[in-house]
């Protein structure tokens, strides 16, 4: 196994952003995936390339899905509206944002690349923040991937599971994250952020409160 290289799950959001940062730091080459599924916040993918070559990465690899597999969620269905929440009152459970075993999908495909490119670790940038509203964010998830994975000796890391959204960008502005390159909304116009939906309500509650 290689030890000194890892594989990142990138998007162009604050958390996946400040974790390539860290493991950048601390002496990793990293191999980044980002994936497109014709999401409503496809624009993401940008900002993962951008923040890529910034840090420098080995490699960096879109991977295309059929949406099809994903079109329960009003994340990707053009005809289901994503909630928001203008009375900035945070969700209790799953939100309609979430896309159905999403980041099985996604870890999945990256153990294959791990297991083909003899790589032992993969990194994700679940917060604390997430679990309320996305199973598959939670630290029993992680843990029973991990299980399964465990069996070809790869493990899959969460650094950021236990911080809140809060504490991610404390470490961010720590290792000199620029946050205006990145962009958290699930519905963004062009480069500009709704600032309705759940994830800028996460952010921008986050920055409200350094």
């Amino acid at each position: 196994m290689q030890k000194n290289k890892v594989i990142l799950l990138l998007s162009g959001g604050i958390d996946s952003t400040t974790l390539l940062a860290k493991l950048k730091a601390e002496g990793k080459e990293v191999i980044a995936i980002s994936f497109f599924y014709e999401q409503k916040h496809a624009i993401e993918l940008e900002y993962a390339k951008e923040n890529a070559k910034k840090y420098n990465v080995l490699e960096h690899r879109t991977i295309q899905l059929d949406s099809q597999l994903f079109s329960s969620s009003a994340l990707v269905n053009n005809n289901e509206k994503l909630s928001t929440y203008e009375n900035g009152i945070k969700p209790e459970g799953q939100e309609n944002a979430y896309v159905p075993y999403r980041n099985l999908v996604f870890l999945s495909l990256a153990l294959s690349l791990a297991e083909t490119k003899n790589i032992n670790d993969i990194y994700v940038a679940f917060n604390n923040d997430d679990s309320i509203n996305f199973w598959d964010c939670t630290s029993t998830f992680l843990s029973q991937i991990n299980t399964i994975s465990g069996t070809s000796k790869t493990k899959i890391h969460a650094p950021l599971i236990n911080l809140s959204k809060k504490e991610v960008v404390r470490l961010a502005k720590k290792i000199n994250v620029n946050l205006e390159e990145t962009i958290s909304c699930y519905q963004p116009t062009d480069n500009n952020e709704c600032g309705k939906c759940l994830s800028c309500l996460v952010k921008n509650d986050a920055l409200n409160r350094q």
